[in-house]
């Protein structure tokens, strides 16, 4: 169980599970191919961040939902709260929310890819 609190805590500061020292991102949207302290490979294969992008979709929408359904039962139960205008600054949440947790679904998809299924030594040497 520490061991998933430490991956945890390296992965929310974007950085190497393995190591805790070697960053994961290069710039803002663009990941290195692998640690440059302890050489941990981050894509393992075609497609593997895949799972990450739907996982970072999925808590988007779930925050604009939690947000926008009891906010809507609000305004629909007081007459006077000037609906448009609020949803009209506040629609580009859905956009928006999914590109401020890019990185972090992506760096906590990898910590949870090296706790579950650590590379073994050979596959490192591979690459």
């Amino acid at each position: 169980m520490k061991r998933f609190w430490m991956i945890l805590k390296r992965a929310l500061l974007l950085r190497c599970p393995r190591c805790g020292k070697g960053k994961i991102f290069r710039r803002r949207f663009t990941t290195y191919e692998n640690c440059s302290v302890c050489h941990l490979v981050f894509e393992r294969e075609e497609g593997f961040y895949t799972g990450a992008v739907a996982i970072n979709l999925i808590v988007s929408e779930l925050l604009i939902t939690a947000f926008a359904v009891p906010f809507s039962i609000w305004a629909a139960l007081n007459p006077g709260v000037p609906f448009i205008p609020l949803i009209i600054a506040l629609s580009p949440l859905p956009v928006l929310l999914p590109f401020l947790f890019f990185r972090h679904t992506k760096s906590l998809w990898i910590g949870m890819a090296y706790l579950l299924d650590p590379p073994r030594f050979e596959q490192q040497l591979k690459r």
